[in-house]
């Protein structure tokens, strides 16, 4: 993809990390990670996030022929999926997504969400090459499910070079602690509570949240409070998924909710 377009103002190195800029987008982010195989996208943003994106990536590459890998999902929400459409059009790069919140980027549902948030959920539809589940490999990465934030949330783990995208199962908050996304934002707040546990005794260099500033210093002990602090709730409530046009459709008693 070779150009002479600058980056977008919203994109930033991540400090001390080669290859790997911060794309902000409004109130998420996402990620370009130039890896020695090619380049891989975490998260695409609003559909107008696209466009910076892009931007990104010609000032990634510098004029070179490099590939990009994969598209890679944490989960369904439009402010992390919003641009997967476009991107996957330009790059034809395959989708990467868990295969609980699949058929909701894919256009046919379910979603969920709050009931309100899943009326603005509408987005270009994209298809999913690589339907995901715990523990399965993309790339250099390995797949945590962890569930809560939505039913298929995921996140990323780069073990060579000890990142971990982590979407929205884990963000930093304005103090620069990690910390759950806010519960009425969750599916099941106390299900991401349990996930966490999922992050425990991993060695990372760097967290990578769906929103909020990258940890570079002291990411593992972090990490490491934060499963201590947050993993502790267990899940005592089923919820109710929204269907295509928002209304409820099913629950997950569906073989395989808690997974992995």
């Amino acid at each position: 993809m070779a150009s002479t377009t600058s980056p977008s103002p919203s994109a930033k190195p991540v400090p001390s990390l080669e290859g790997l800029h911060r794309v902000e987008n409004r109130v998420s982010n996402s990620y370009v990670l130039r890896d020695p195989d090619g380049i891989y996208l975490i998260d695409t943003g609003f559909p107008e996030s696209a466009k910076e994106i892009v931007s990104t990536l010609s000032s990634v590459t510098k004029g070179e022929k490099v590939p990009v890998r994969g598209i890679l999902l944490t989960h369904q929400h439009l402010d992390h999926v919003g641009g997967a459409a476009r991107l996957h059009w330009l790059t034809d790069a395959p989708v990467s997504a868990h295969r609980f919140d699949t058929p909701a980027i894919e256009g046919v549902g379910p979603l969920v969400g709050p009931p309100l948030i899943v009326q603005l959920m509408r987005k270009p539809a994209v298809k999913v090459a690589n339907i995901l589940q715990n523990g399965d490999t993309v790339g250099p990465f390995t797949v945590f499910h962890v569930p809560g934030h939505t039913p298929g949330s995921v996140a990323y783990f780069h073990k060579a070079r000890g990142l971990l995208f982590t979407g929205d199962s884990l963000i930093v908050g304005k103090r620069g602690q990690p910390t759950l996304s806010r519960r009425n934002f969750s599916y099941d707040a106390e299900e991401a509570a349990v996930s966490m546990r999922k992050f425990a005794g991993l060695t990372i260099e760097a967290l990578l949240p769906g929103h909020g500033e990258p940890i570079t210093k002291g990411a593992s002990e972090q990490l490491a409070s934060a499963v201590e602090r947050l993993g502790k709730v267990e899940t005592k409530e089923d919820k109710t998924f929204f269907g295509p046009d928002g209304r409820p459709e099913i629950h997950p008693g569906m073989p395989g909710w808690r997974e992995g």
